[in-house]
């Protein structure tokens, strides 16, 4: 990314063609003359006021091209730090692309790059790089949950956790760097075993944030629960119950399933991934035997599995290696007047018998899935689990160097190393290559 003191950048940042009002928004240097020439009302603009005049310019056709509203921020009281100057226009995609198009003809202002508004947030103080890449999860979060967590990053809980873990790092290199300055000095020191206690206390947190990473993980991606079960058990008939529709073909043809066929679903504000499968059970069928193993694929990567039964189908067992939590389903109950014992639930999909008892069991699983982190921080970024497995090896390093008793020198690199390694949470310390890596993943406009 270019260094954002030398240009202006434009994006649009509301998708061309949705209707309703577009905002077409300018930072940098010369984001408020780029306005100029073609806002009726300019001499009237002033810092977080919004203005409303008229469009007009030769350039962008003749007479009044359209109204519009502009508001604008002074540097540095605004979102990235820089002069910001939003226009609202009619969400037109021609009346967009043309104003987009006349103002990039100004030589200082250029298209904006993908997440290049929040990079020059990040760059000016405006967010640290953890709550900018959580405004990258509330652009792409999917549930109510997965809102709530983003929010929760956004409003700085990761950095205010972070910031008290580098704070209690900076007092222990402090006190041992006293000890380096001073050793010459007839003082006595802390012991260095003093420092134990509160290393330990470090890695329980950073133990804490990584394994709230698999919940975190399902806010992303859904809760995956695939429904297995021998061939005309009713996964099918099931499946559509669920969804309240008719997404799977249903025959009395054992193996009509064939493929995965998967659908989303929200379950205590949370989504979950519902997976029709193939039917478990041996065939030289060669198609439906490549669908039994997608099928039991599947059982590898579900987090709740629905293991469906029938009265004129075989049971099917799961092998020992599969240990996810499962809801056992005697599924066409209606067909059977003495149903076996020892199902989590009974049920029909012809009557629907059950079926609340099945959404209530879903929405306990579910709601048993949920961590709470720590004071409210759920890793959901495979980045920030890489920090802190790696913050985590160090904390171990560093208490190893006081246990054999290693030299004061010894133990103060590896705390700097141990900081350098959480400042890449803030974005302190991260390479420049990995910046660009993270903004480039965000939509253009942001």
């Amino acid at each position: 990314m270019l260094p954002a003191d030398h240009d202006t950048i434009a994006a649009i940042s509301t998708p061309p063609g949705t209707g309703g009002i577009a905002v077409l928004r300018l930072s940098g240097p010369d984001a408020l003359p780029a306005i100029a020439p073609l806002f009726s009302s300019f001499e009237k603009i002033k810092p977080r006021y919004a203005t409303f005049g008229k469009l007009i310019h030769p350039d962008l056709g003749e007479g009044e091209f359209d109204d519009c509203v502009v508001t604008f921020f002074e540097s540095p009281h605004s979102a990235t730090g820089e002069d910001v100057v939003e226009i609202s226009v009619h969400g037109g995609a021609f009346l967009q692309q043309k104003l987009l198009e006349v103002l990039l003809r100004a030589p200082s202002i250029r298209p904006a790059g993908a997440g290049e508004f929040t990079f020059r947030a990040f760059l000016r103080g405006k967010l640290d790089l953890s709550r900018a890449e959580a405004v990258a999860d509330l652009i792409h979060a999917k549930d109510a949950a997965a809102h709530k967590n983003a929010r929760q990053q956004i409003q700085g809980g990761l950095r205010l956790l972070v910031n008290e873990m580098d704070t209690g790092l900076r007092q222990m290199l402090t006190q041992i760097e006293a000890e380096l300055d001073f050793s010459d000095q007839e003082i006595e020191f802390t012991p260095l075993e003093s420092l134990l206690p509160g290393l330990s206390e470090l890695q329980s947190t950073c133990r804490a944030l990584l394994e709230s990473y698999f919940y975190g993980r399902r806010l992303e991606e859904g809760i995956r629960v695939p429904l297995v079960g021998a061939p005309n058990s009713g996964k099918s008939s099931l499946f559509n119950l669920l969804l309240g529709e008719d997404r799977a073909i249903v025959t009395q043809q054992p193996g009509t399933t064939r493929d995965t066929i998967e659908k989303t679903i929200i379950v205590a504000g949370h989504s979950v991934v519902l997976v029709d499968t193939a039917g478990l059970r041996d065939t030289n069928d060669e198609i439906e035997a490549f669908g039994v193993g997608r099928s039991r694929d599947e059982l590898e990567r579900a987090d709740l599995v629905l293991v469906v039964h029938a009265p004129d189908t075989e049971d099917v067992t799961l092998e020992p290696s599969v240990d996810n939590s499962y809801i056992t389903v005697y599924n066409k109950v209606d067909l059977d007047p003495a149903p076996p014992i020892g199902k989590d639930i009974y049920l029909s999909c012809a009557t629907k018998t059950g079926l609340s008892q099945l959404k209530e069991h879903i929405y306990s699983q579910v709601i048993n899935m949920v961590s709470l982190g720590v004071d409210g921080v759920v890793l959901s970024n495979a980045r920030h689990k890489d920090v802190f497995l790696r913050l985590t090896d160090q904390l171990t390093v560093c208490g190893r160097a006081i246990e054999s008793q290693a030299g004061p020198e010894y133990l103060a690199s590896d705390l700097r190393l141990a900081l350098d390694i959480l400042g890449e949470i803030s974005g302190r310390t991260t390479p420049d290559d990995i910046l660009n890596q993270i903004f480039a993943g965000f939509c253009v406009g942001k």
